[in-house]
């Protein structure tokens, strides 16, 4: 199975960052109320923005994952039926004797 470990320190680390960012700017940068205003809705939908994408990347992988690991066990389903079909019946033939 895949390590997704990092990826929960990223986002925190991604939000984080942002509202530095967000807050150094608003603190440095000389411009109006209104300007300031704009720019954090501005960058509030880019942050946005970003979350879906990411949202949706995490999600894909969990689907591929999930298909990944359905796959393996009807196939560890299917051997297994395979050994009893080759072997097994001949176990609980051999014990009726």
């Amino acid at each position: 199975m895949a390590d997704h470990g990092g990826v929960d320190t990223f986002i925190a680390g991604f939000l984080i960052g942002g509202v530095i960012g967000v807050g150094a700017a608003l603190l440095l940068a000389p411009v109006s109320g209104r300007e300031a205003r704009e720019y954090l809705l501005k960058q509030a939908n880019s942050a946005m923005d970003s979350g879906k994408d990411e949202f949706d990347r995490l999600r894909e992988l969990v689907r591929e994952e999930i298909t990944r690991v359905g796959e393996s066990g009807k196939n560890a389903v299917r051997a297994g039926v395979e050994t009893y079909k080759q072997h097994g019946s001949e176990a609980v033939s051999e014990e009726a004797e």
